[in-house]
């Protein structure tokens, strides 16, 4: 977050305009909007990014497009094909920043990382951390990809004490570490598949299996998010409310944890149903 803080601070002006799909995560509105920047929503199609709605609110303002591919808390993602036709789609003076902070995770067939799609294009940059797969997040160490005009500009303006050595040392580490990260790969699709089938058992459905989290829809489901939400917090268990600054009703974003996590989740879930 601190290399998009300087990102948006370098960038952004008042009275420029930036684009973030409706169920984007919600820093990007933060950021942009503590520079003054207008922040341009625009509509997802089953709670999935749509290109034809972004270049829809493309306006002469319009300076950065935010998403995050699979995005935070959909869970839902552009392809290879949509996210090419994204960038072609827009002005060439306009900056697509694309955020792969769970690339790591895909492996599905028609997806490829913006850092594969983007890595010789002067106008994408793209976000990385080492906060998900690495499992660093109170190190708060991420890294970004982009042109040297861009790297050099954000150089200018970067505080001096921005990632401390510890962070720095810890992260070089876990890239050498290809184990953890297959184990953990493995681990991530193994429990949200389980998960995912556990849930339909009560018609509470989710999305397609990409990230390690799943948005769970309690629309066909006998009883409410909300009080499924307030029945598991009272068992120890916190999952993300989705109608606070999201706005998205009747869903939770739950998280795949370790094994005993997983199943203490469960095993609380079903005891919920049988009441």
């Amino acid at each position: 977050m601190r290399l998009f803080r300087c990102y948006v601070n370098y960038f952004l002006r008042p009275k420029d305009e930036v684009i973030v799909p409706q169920f984007s995560f919600l820093m990007y509105r933060i950021y942009s909007k503590i520079v003054g920047a207008k922040v341009i929503f625009a509509k997802e199609k089953n709670y999935k990014i749509s290109i034809s709605e972004i270049i829809k609110k493309v306006t002469k303002k319009t300076k950065i497009v935010f998403l995050a591919n699979p995005n935070n808390p959909t869970g839902t993602y552009l392809t290879e094909i949509e996210l090419i036709e994204l960038r072609k789609k827009l002005r060439k003076d306009i900056l697509l920043v694309v955020d792969d902070a769970y690339a790591e995770y895909m492996k599905n067939n028609d997806y490829k990382s913006g850092l594969d799609l983007f890595k010789k294009k002067e106008n994408v940059f793209i976000l990385r951390t080492f906060s998900k797969i690495y499992g660093l997040s109170s190190l708060r160490i991420g890294w970004g990809y982009g042109s040297k005009k861009i790297i050099k500009s954000l150089n200018i303006i970067k505080p001096p004490f921005n990632v401390n050595e510890v962070a720095q040392k810890a992260a070089v580490e876990s890239l050498k570490d290809n184990k953890f990260i297959s184990r953990s790969i493995s681990h991530n699709i193994f429990y949200a598949k389980k998960i995912k089938n556990f849930l339909k058992n009560y018609q509470i459905n989710s999305n397609k299996i990409s990230a390690n989290f799943l948005l769970l829809d309690f629309s066909k489901c006998r009883i409410k998010a909300k009080y499924f939400y307030e029945k598991l917090k009272n068992k120890g268990i916190i999952l993300r409310s989705t109608e606070d600054g999201y706005k998205i009703k009747n869903m939770l974003r739950l998280t795949v944890g370790s094994k005993t996590d997983n199943i203490k989740f469960m095993k609380a879930a079903e005891s919920i149903f049988k009441r």
